[in-house]
């Protein structure tokens, strides 16, 4: 999956380290304390967005309500074990379908430095993690979403304007 403006926000800042000599220094440690900020934001955003439309799906509106409010809660449950409790609700074959996914390979761990980054940037302890680590973690991560998208078994029109 995909996510346009933090790949452009990854890049811009980039370019600007390159450019100006300023790699590691304390203005790529301000810029990786940034974008931690922005990746958390828009992950949040899109796991509400991914449980949003699953739940979307039931024709009784005051249930597909109770769902839809119920997305944005969930969301800010962050961790992979959370996240996998998340689809547990939905089902036990939802939650192991996601984790057997995730644990498989390392992206459990790209997921859990951003987190434990972006924890520490917002409890004012600040992020230990250079730029390189977080554009790889970055990368690696996303494809999380790629197996919440399966495990919530969602359909291509509902995966439409995502990638």
């Amino acid at each position: 999956m995909t996510f346009g403006s933090l790949d452009f926000l990854i890049q811009r800042c980039e370019e600007h380290l390159d450019k100006t000599g300023m790699r590691s220094t304390e203005i790529e440690s301000y810029f990786v304390q940034y974008l931690l900020v922005r990746i958390w934001a828009e992950y949040e955003t899109r796991i509400a967005t991914l449980v949003h439309r699953r739940c979307s799906r039931s024709r009784d509106k005051h249930l597909r309500s109770f769902a839809q409010g119920q997305a944005k809660i969930v969301a800010k449950n962050f961790k992979v074990s959370d996240i996998a409790g998340i689809l547990g609700r939905f089902g036990e074959d939802y939650k192991l379908a996601f984790h057997t996914q995730v644990m498989s390979d390392t992206r459990h761990v790209a997921w859990s430095n951003i987190y434990t980054n972006r924890m520490a940037v917002a409890h004012g302890v600040g992020a230990q993690m250079s730029f390189g680590d977080l554009k790889k973690d970055y990368q690696e991560s996303r494809s999380l979403f790629d197996a919440l998208a399966v495990a919530l078994n969602l359909k291509a029109r509902e995966m439409r304007g995502l990638k």
